[in-house]
């Protein structure tokens, strides 16, 4: 089955590499779309092309290209140097000229410079404590101001897609900055962890009608539980008392739907000919919610944007459930895989490393990917890695897809 393969970049890589050279590249390892980052989270990221090793550092993370800050809000664009912002429009320009889409990879949440700007945006633990790398999905402020970016890019580029990244928080210590956790931390406590109790979370379940302070008292005291006897209560009372709690269940559907409805937001204000389509990525922490509930949130996300990227780490029984959902879906709905080539031994052993001479096993599951109807495989990064190493993930990919 066919398959495209798009390719992740950073501006300040193709800046540097020179534009014009780094887009025709692109294009002569049959990579049909390049997905330029627009705005990125905290980043040291270590560059290997000609010969040289170069870093970019980035410690808030930032936005990349030439945003108007006239059209924003109360959260104003942090914008890049201007050498990195100008090189946005060169790639949009440049790209016509070769015959390659321009996608706007888009990082939502994950953006510690707006927690610096407006504390209150932030996503807030259990037990009071905001989070200093990421904002939270239900706030109005947050909502409005991605929905102006993505409107933003499309006006000033008309590019083919806006690439939503992480609209569903992932982790309570996700993008934490050397993390200091000496404990274990048990599944259910992390799953505890991740629930946001920042205003506008509280506000819209108060709303609602549920006992919010109850809440977090139920919440905090199973978290103290957990972390006290260090392994989890897969099976126990515990676990199936939060798993009855209706009201928990109803906390747990919000905040999920939150990042739904944040997606739908950044669709709404969209405007263009042709319209750009546009991706986010379907994972939820919550394993709390029931299967049906579960599978409810992954069906109202499919329907709200396309295509949906999915994860090798996923690979089983969870991205089946997506691919399934997104078959029976009222409209056609695109799966795309973002995969990386690591090196063996690399610490993120759940990515997939991937090369014409790769080993049985990255062969079998670049088949497996094959097999779930992936229409898009995303390459994850061009310029982190070599000229060969791209040519030779290009090369396997067409050879799992032939």
């Amino acid at each position: 089955m066919p398959v495209r393969v798009t390719t992740y970049a950073y501006p300040w890589d193709l800046g540097r590499l020179g534009v014009e050279r780094m887009l025709r590249e692109i294009v002569e390892h049959g990579i049909e779309a390049v997905d330029l980052a627009a705005t990125y989270h905290p980043i040291d990221a270590l560059s290997p092309r000609d010969g040289e090793a170069r870093l970019f550092t980035s410690p808030r993370g930032a936005v990349h290209f030439p945003a108007r800050a006239a059209r924003y809000g109360r959260i104003q664009p942090r914008l890049s140097s201007p050498e990195i912002c100008s090189v946005w429009p060169e790639v949009v320009d440049r790209a016509r000229s070769v015959g390659l889409d321009v996608n706007a990879w888009t990082v939502t949440l994950y953006q510690p410079w707006i927690v610096d700007a407006h504390p209150d945006c932030a996503r807030v633990l259990p037990g009071g404590d905001p989070i200093g790398s990421g904002v939270c999905p239900a706030n109005d402020d947050v909502r409005d101001y991605l929905a102006t970016l993505c409107a933003d890019i499309v006006d000033q580029f008309g590019v083919s897609m806006i690439r939503l990244e992480g609209i569903m928080p992932a982790a309570y210590d996700y993008g934490w900055l050397r993390p200091r956790v000496l404990i274990s931390v048990s599944p259910l406590a992390r799953e505890l962890l991740a629930l946001c109790f920042c205003a506008s979370c509280t506000g819209r379940a108060a709303a609602a009608g549920l006992d919010v302070e109850r809440l977090r008292r139920t919440v905090n005291d199973a978290i103290a539980a957990e972390l006290s006897e260090g392994r989890s209560a897969t099976g126990t009372d515990r676990e199936a008392g939060l798993a009855a709690d209706a009201e928990l269940q109803a906390f747990a559907v919000q905040h999920a739907r939150a990042s739904t409805e944040l997606a739908r937001a950044a669709v709404s204000r969209l405007d263009g000919s042709p319209m750009p389509r546009v991706s986010a990525d379907a994972w939820s922490p919550y394993l709390l919610l029931p299967g049906a509930a579960h599978d409810d949130m992954l069906e109202e996300r499919v329907a709200a944007v396309d295509p949906i990227v999915m994860f090798p780490e996923m690979l089983a029984e969870r991205n089946r459930r997506l691919a399934a959902i997104a078959s029976r879906a009222s409209h056609p709905v695109e799966l795309a895989m973002l995969l990386a080539r690591l090196q063996p031994g690399d610490p993120a052993a759940h990515r997939v490393a991937a090369s014409a001479g790769a080993d049985e096993p990255v062969a079998r599951q670049l088949q497996a990917v094959a097999e779930l109807g992936v229409g898009e495989i995303n390459l994850y990064n061009f310029g982190l890695l070599r000229e060969r190493d791209v040519g030779d993930f290009v090369a396997a990919v067409r050879a799992a897809f032939r």
